[in-house]
């Protein structure tokens, strides 16, 4: 007599639980990616992003992605300049 048996439904919440970890893990490597490469205004919020988003896991890694624009000393900001292309090619 078996007390738990193997169903679809386990094979199901196993998966949908790695999936989520998975994508959890990659926007933490790309918040810490992102804060190493960035510029802050001041220098020591790169140590406070590290920390913020190492030791409050979920809520960290979301707040700093999230609010790291306003922190940063510049962001590019889109602005093209079609003048120039139309001038050269005439």
């Amino acid at each position: 007599m078996e007390l738990v048996t193997p169903s679809n439904g386990l094979l199901a919440w196993q998966l949908g639980g790695f999936l989520v970890f998975v994508g959890y893990f990659g926007f933490t490597i790309y918040a810490l990616i992102d804060m190493v490469r960035s510029d802050f205004r001041d220098q020591h919020m790169k140590l406070i992003w590290a920390l913020i988003i190492l030791m409050i896991p979920v809520i960290g890694t979301f707040l700093y992605l999230s609010m790291n624009r306003r922190t940063k000393r510049n962001h590019r900001k889109f602005n093209p300049n079609f003048s120039s292309h139309s001038k050269q090619s005439n």
